[in-house]
């Protein structure tokens, strides 16, 4: 399944990555690109920002040079390298400079529109009472949503950037019991093996922040990967449900609850449960280890779930949102009050 030539391949892409983050943290601190405190901070001093750059380029020169070697096609370049580097750049620039929500969700909208274009409009597009534009409309802001949902995870050192390890080895394993190891596996350990080389000084007590480079980039190509594998009937909708079954509850139930009591419920704010619990334990690493085991222990086991028992997806789903919803319940923005 791994020959040579992608073993290769992953070990450069960790390289880069890990050699990459430190010769840019150097490059940030020199030039000031720091996450200053401020309200919303967890940290005690500024930190390097912006480290997503180097694992987000990373991947997107490593699908370059599968497609250059014949190992995927062109629209695959263009989904997965091109708009990725587009989205590094989106992301990159709001870390730099700031950028504005309104412009932010227009380029937003933007990269999604060219993936569904490259993607024959998405798997939704297929469906005869929705396809067409309702089918574009309904995709687009999924993926969207998506983006964002990733990028509010983004709050304490390494919680991000592990969770998309975890969700990407989970899905190299149903892939795996499904014996449908292809390119959309080889692109997974890629962006493992890319990650991993950040991880190293993004877990807790982080030394860089990735910021919207990385989280941006990781929503953009998480919901490109969903509606690629769906397309094609290597991964279903229910087994992506259940690996983000604690993200997605968390940002979605956190809106929704802001939404309902708080006034400005679009600014910043730090009311997620992760957040809070953060600040109660003293601790991101407690809270970003205890999430991870939480995925190992319960999410892992049934995303297997959909895939060696199919008729009960439906309930792993149900299963994989019950205890982070009460989480977020409890612990969210009716814990916190901001």
């Amino acid at each position: 399944m791994i020959n040579i030539s992608l073993m290769v391949l992953l070990i450069v892409a960790f390289i880069l990555s890990f050699y990459g983050t430190i010769n840019y943290r150097t490059y940030a601190i020199k030039n000031e690109i720091l996450a200053n405190l401020n309200f919303r901070t967890l940290h005690e001093k500024p930190t390097p920002r912006g480290g997503g750059i180097v694992f987000s380029l990373v991947f997107c020169l490593c699908i370059l040079f599968l497609y250059y070697s014949g190992e995927i096609g062109l629209n695959i370049l263009l989904v997965f390298g091109v708009g990725g580097a587009f989205a590094v750049i989106i992301g990159y620039v709001d870390d730099l400079k700031g950028i504005s929500a309104l412009i932010k969700l227009c380029l937003q909208l933007l990269i999604t529109l060219w993936t569904l274009f490259w993607l024959d409009g998405g798997a939704l597009n297929e469906f005869l009472f929705i396809n067409g534009w309702m089918a574009w409309i309904i995709s687009a802001f999924l993926m969207v949503w998506l983006i964002n949902a990733y990028n509010f995870i983004d709050g304490i050192d390494g919680l991000a950037i592990t969770g998309a390890i975890l969700i990407l080895s989970t899905l190299v394993l149903t892939l795996i019991i499904s014996n449908r190891f292809s390119h959309l596996s080889q692109m997974f350990l890629i962006l493992i093996a890319s990650c991993s080389g950040f991880l190293f000084f993004n877990w807790p007590k982080a030394s860089i922040f990735m910021g919207d480079s990385g989280s941006l980039f990781l929503g953009y190509i998480f919901s490109a990967f969903i509606i690629y594998s769906t397309m094609n009937s290597e991964i279903s909708l229910y087994t992506w449900l259940v690996v983000f079954g604690y993200y997605l509850a968390d940002t979605s139930l956190t809106t929704l609850i802001r939404l309902i009591t708080v006034k400005k419920w679009y600014h910043s704010h730090r009311s997620h449960a992760y957040q809070n619990l953060a600040r109660i334990l003293n601790s991101h690493s407690k809270v970003t280890a205890g999430i991870a085991i939480y995925h190992l222990l319960w999410l892992l086991p049934l995303a297997i779930l959909t895939i060696i028992k199919p008729n009960f997806s439906l309930l792993a789903v149900f299963l994989a949102f019950l205890p982070s919803t009460i989480w977020s319940i409890k612990f969210g923005p009716l814990f916190s009050k901001d």
